[in-house]
């Protein structure tokens, strides 16, 4: 229901809403299969993550900057991101 505020009419949820792109909040699905590497020095981990990030994601950052120090997970392949949707309104 809508309300006179000053001289705009408040929105109802649906005018507010309307045109927005969906949004689908699931929880993700758990891993098929998960491996394990470990490295002897800071080096050896740097060349491995310089042929992973070159080979198989195209140059693009693996890990995002929720990763710790010692313990770091990623997908294969890099799930999509927002930005790398267009979303169109018709």
């Amino acid at each position: 229901m809508s309300e006179e505020k000053g001289n705009k009419k408040a929105k109802t949820w649906e005018e507010e809403y309307k045109d927005m792109p969906e949004y689908i909040n699931e929880k993700p699905k758990e891993p098929e299969k998960t491996a394990t590497f470990k490295f002897k020095t800071e080096e050896d981990f740097d060349m491995f993550m310089e042929v992973v990030k070159k080979e198989l994601y195209n140059d693009k950052r693996v890990f995002d900057g929720k990763q710790l120090k010692d313990h770091k997970t990623a997908w294969y392949p890099l799930p999509s991101r927002p930005s790398e949707h267009v979303y169109v309104v018709k």
